[in-house]
């Protein structure tokens, strides 16, 4: 009968391998298992390809939610909730990627190590939308942060350029066009030829919300893109608009006003 080595003998015998490895050279450079922390989103969140803002946006993630850290590693430094340079690696919606916690409440992190440098794999970014064209969620809350990270200046009259250097009004109805890369800049009066009024249960981040149609044009009339609930409540929601000022995100209260009370969805959005 084979003789099972107790406990103690165990240890020693694996410590004695240890240490022999270890006297080679050989440990150096070995990974360290770490496990996983659980944090909390406290705004909408992108999930990046890398550790940067310039990378690829590969899908969303709702204020308040409950996410997996994988590990850890530095990347650009972000002033949020809190100011760091560190992001997280998780995966969300089948999308393996980076999120700047900055915005991210992780209660313990004791455990969150290092990322490997070899993983993961990029997601390949998907291809831009077309003038006109399908357009991804993702991509209408990129384009409406490109206003937004330049804080452009609100005019009726003035026009600035979209990423590809296409030319919108500088207004709210102006800055919902460009970020759903249409042809022209619509009007709160004219937008309903290309968006649909949907219930506010339905809302998701890319959809819009204003006071659209007959009557609203010039400052009678205001219209935001859509980024979220700040809570299961649905009192209060996120926004990215050109509102007098400068373009810029906002948290409104739903029903404080006409244009926080109707949710539109574009016709072509694609996911």
């Amino acid at each position: 009968m084979a003789i099972t080595p107790t406990r103690s003998i165990k240890h020693l015998l694996v410590g004695t391998a240890t240490a022999a490895v270890a006297s080679a050279g050989l440990l150096v450079s070995a990974p360290l298992a770490h496990a996983a922390a659980t944090g909390y989103t406290t705004a909408p969140l992108t999930v990046r390809a890398g550790t940067n803002t310039s990378t690829a946006a590969l899908t969303n993630i709702p204020s308040g939610a409950a996410i997996s850290l994988q590990c850890q590693t530095p990347g650009q430094a972000i002033a949020g909730t809190y100011n760091s340079n560190y992001w997280g690696r998780v995966t969300y919606n089948g999308k393996t990627g980076y999120v700047s916690r900055a915005y991210v409440r992780v209660p313990n992190a004791s455990g969150l190590g290092a990322c490997s440098t070899s993983t993961p794999t990029p997601t390949p970014a998907p291809p831009k939308s077309a003038v006109n064209g399908p357009i991804r969620r993702a991509e209408v809350l990129e384009r409406g942060r490109y206003w937004v990270n330049r804080a452009v200046p609100y005019s009726m009259y003035k026009f600035t350029n979209d990423p590809q250097g296409r030319s919108y009004r500088t207004d709210c109805s102006g800055f919902v066009s460009m970020a759903l890369h249409l042809d022209t800049s619509l009007s709160t009066v004219t937008l309903p030829e290309r968006v649909h009024s949907i219930s506010k249960s339905s809302l998701r981040p890319g959809d819009i919300v204003g006071n659209l149609g007959p009557g609203t044009g010039g400052a009678a009339g205001h219209v935001m893109i859509f980024n979220g609930w700040t809570s299961s409540a649905q009192t209060s929601f996120h926004t990215l608009e050109e509102t007098p000022g400068y373009a810029q995100a906002k948290i409104r209260t739903w029903g404080s006003a006409s244009y926080t009370s109707h949710a539109w969805r574009y016709g072509k959005i694609a996911d």
